[in-house]
């Protein structure tokens, strides 16, 4: 099957106590929702928004920006308390169930970060937690012709990330001056976030055209696209293996029936899944 090009979805506000700012896209309209993507959210955060909460069912990530002057604390019921600065990532496995709390480490100073919530597959949603995270000098970079690509997770080019995720999964952090070539794998959907710039995706005969705060979704069986920059880019490339099962959320649970999101319920308010004190 050749590629297949979603519509350009913009970014769109939401606002919720506690938030400077957050935008998000809509993953519905890119037809990626759950697959593996639920949540794609671009926030700016000073205070504390959530208090400790539980997880199932997928991962929570949370990568900070290089333009952060924040760094953000997380912390889970598995004893997990990291501090984690600009460029860093933190990966939080929920799996069969986790209590996580992510917030500034420091008030009053802005943390820029991406939110994602991604899916896992039936085989493991009921997997042992687990949190895996970098600091920003631990990522590695590739650079050619003053195109720089931080390999946060997954590999680029020969290039691996050391934080190998429980499922395939490829982030990366771009910031394209001309040209780079990127592999859409057979299987898996491949989201590209604008965060500054013009990107221009050219595939044979077909270009497509993403602007600062839009996103464009690719899918198709293992072709090369172009990356060009109409204008000096700053992108995010986000892909992994499209989950072609049913997909239950509710609230903080992410699973394949009812039944698995009422045990879930179950487990977190009987204390399977732990807890955590009050910072």
């Amino acid at each position: 099957m050749p590629i297949q090009f979603s519509s350009v979805v913009d970014a769109q506000p939401r606002r919720i106590p506690g938030f400077t700012e957050l935008r998000y896209i809509d993953l519905h309209a890119l037809a990626v929702y759950g697959s593996p993507l639920t949540v794609l959210d671009d926030f700016r955060v000073q205070e504390l928004p959530f208090s400790a909460h539980p997880h199932a069912g997928f991962a929570a990530v949370t990568y900070v920006f290089e333009d952060s002057a924040g760094s953000v604390r997380s912390r889970t019921s598995t004893g997990a308390d990291l501090v984690v600065g600009a460029g860093g990532i933190v990966w939080t496995h929920a799996g069969k169930g986790i209590v996580h709390e992510e917030v500034p480490a420091k008030r009053g100073v802005e943390l820029h970060g991406l939110q994602l919530f991604v899916n896992l597959t039936s085989n493991n949603k009921l997997s042992p937690s687990r949190v895996l995270y970098l600091q920003g000098a631990d990522v590695p970079i590739w650079e050619r012709q003053s195109n720089r690509v931080r390999v946060v997770v997954g590999a680029f080019d020969g290039v691996p990330s050391p934080l190998v995720a429980d499922e395939a999964f490829t982030m990366l952090d771009v910031g394209l001056t001309s040209q780079i070539s990127y592999a859409v794998k057979k299987g898996e959907n491949t989201v590209f976030y604008v965060l500054d710039g013009v990107l221009q995706i050219r595939t044979g005969d077909q270009l497509q055209e993403v602007r600062k705060g839009q996103a464009l979704a690719l899918s198709g069986a293992g072709e090369a696209v172009s990356l060009e920059a109409g204008e000096v880019a700053h992108l995010l490339v986000l892909s992994g293996a499209a989950i072609n099962e049913p997909v239950v959320e509710e609230g903080p649970f992410i699973m394949n029936n009812r039944a698995q999101i009422e045990s879930a319920i179950a487990r977190y308010r009987s204390g399977g899944m732990g807890g955590l004190s009050p910072i």
